[in-house]
C-alpha cells in the first residue's frame, strides 16, 4: 500500500510524517524506516525508528531512489513500513518519472508487504490523476 500525504510547504508534512512513524513503532511489529534528505528529523523519530539520511549518498533520480529503497528491503526483511519525507527534494526528475517510481514502489509493497507513506509538495486538489488513489 502506498499513501501519499500532499499539501503545500510549510503545512506540517513532516511533522505528520514524525508522528505517523512514531506511532507505528509502538503498534506494528515489523520494522518502521523513516528517510529524510537530510539529519533535521533524526532526533525527532523514536530511536527504534531506522533513520536514513539520504544527503549521504548520491541519489539525484527516482531510479537511483528506487534501487537505494530495494537495497534497504534486501538488509531487513523484517520492514512493515517506510515512511519518505521531502521526496520532491531529493530529486528534479520529471512527473513522468515520479509515475513509474510509484508505480515500481507499488510492486515492492506488494511483494514485500510493505506500506509505504510518502510526504509530496503540491496542492492535494490539483493532484495528477495517477497521484490521487495514494492521497491519503
Amino acid at each position: 500500500m502506498i499513501k501519499i500525504i500532499m499539501a503545500k510547504r510549510g503545512t506540517g508534512k513532516s511533522k505528520t510524517m514524525v508522528q505517523l512513524a512514531n506511532k507505528a513503532v509502538g503498534e506494528d511489529a515489523g520494522e518502521v524506516v523513516f528517510i529524510n534528505n537530510s539529519s533535521k528529523r533524526m532526533y525527532e523519530v523514536k530511536y527504534n525508528v531506522r533513520f536514513i539520511d539520504t544527503s549521504e549518498f548520491n541519489i539525484n533520480d527516482y531510479c537511483m531512489y528506487y534501487g537505494f529503497i530495494c537495497g534497504i528491503i534486501s538488509e531487513n526483511f523484517d520492514i512493515s513500513q517506510i515512511y519518505i519525507d521531502e521526496i520532491s527534494e531529493i530529486s528534479d526528475d520529471t512527473q513522468h518519472s515520479f509515475k513509474q517510481f510509484l508505480s515500481d514502489i507499488q510492486k515492492i509493497s506488494d511483494q514485500f508487504n510493505i506500506t509505504f507513506t510518502i510526504a509530496v509538495d503540491g496542492d492535494s486538489g490539483a493532484a495528477p490523476d495517477y497521484l490521487k488513489k495514494y492521497i491519503a
